[in-house]
């Protein structure tokens, strides 16, 4: 039996934890969350603390689980250099079409009911959350997160810290900039720039 610990108590890692406990080999040992007292219960695993007691737990294996890339990438830079590993979490009911030519970062978690087609490039401390397409020859960068229900076209080039709410469609060949946003249910249907936020139908850029 692997265990491992998560970083983030909150609903997200709750989700997490049971995507894991469908996975027979794997078990969750604590939680970390600097927002969450030390020795409180989630779902019956204790919080060891925040980042200041990690260390005590090393080496160790990890997954970050918190939503906001920003804070994903935050924890990834503090986390350097650390005795850390970072398993990819894949859920049973999830689908890879070619395995050959799909890419997983290091600390991916791929929730229920994900698709991904054929030439994939997944960056590390990726968020696919559940039912989710991805389509063909998509690059997705670090530390992004894909909430429920997104749908992305073929051709499709997603940065670094990009936050995509759930419904979301992105169709063929947009590329969607370092630490944009694209809102719930938007549909994206040219290229969004770098930092910007997104919402409607077509995706139109807010202040």
């Amino acid at each position: 039996m692997n265990k491992l610990f998560l970083y983030g108590a909150g609903g997200l890692g709750r989700e997490v934890k049971s995507l894991i406990d469908s996975l027979p080999n794997w078990k969750v040992s604590g939680f970390f969350d600097d927002g969450v007292s030390k020795g409180v219960l989630v779902d019956g695993i204790p919080v060891e603390g925040g980042f200041h007691w990690l260390s005590v737990k090393t080496p160790a294996r990890l997954v970050i689980s918190i939503g906001a890339p920003r804070s994903k990438e935050d924890l990834m830079i503090r986390m350097a250099g650390m005795a850390i590993t970072f398993p990819i979490l894949k859920h049973p009911t999830s689908v890879i079409q070619n395995e050959k030519s799909v890419k997983l970062g290091a600390g991916c978690v791929v929730a229920a009911g994900v698709i991904l087609t054929t030439n994939i490039d997944i960056g590390r401390h990726v968020l696919l959350n559940l039912n989710c397409t991805i389509g063909h020859d998509v690059t997705i960068g670090d530390c992004s997160s894909i909430m429920p229900g997104v749908n992305i076209a073929g051709n499709v080039l997603i940065g670094r810290n990009v936050l995509i709410g759930s419904g979301a469609n992105i169709l063929n060949g947009v590329k969607i900039e370092d630490d944009a946003i694209v809102g719930a249910g938007a549909v994206v249907t040219q290229n969004v720039p770098a930092g910007k936020t997104v919402v409607g139908v077509p995706a139109k850029p807010i202040n």
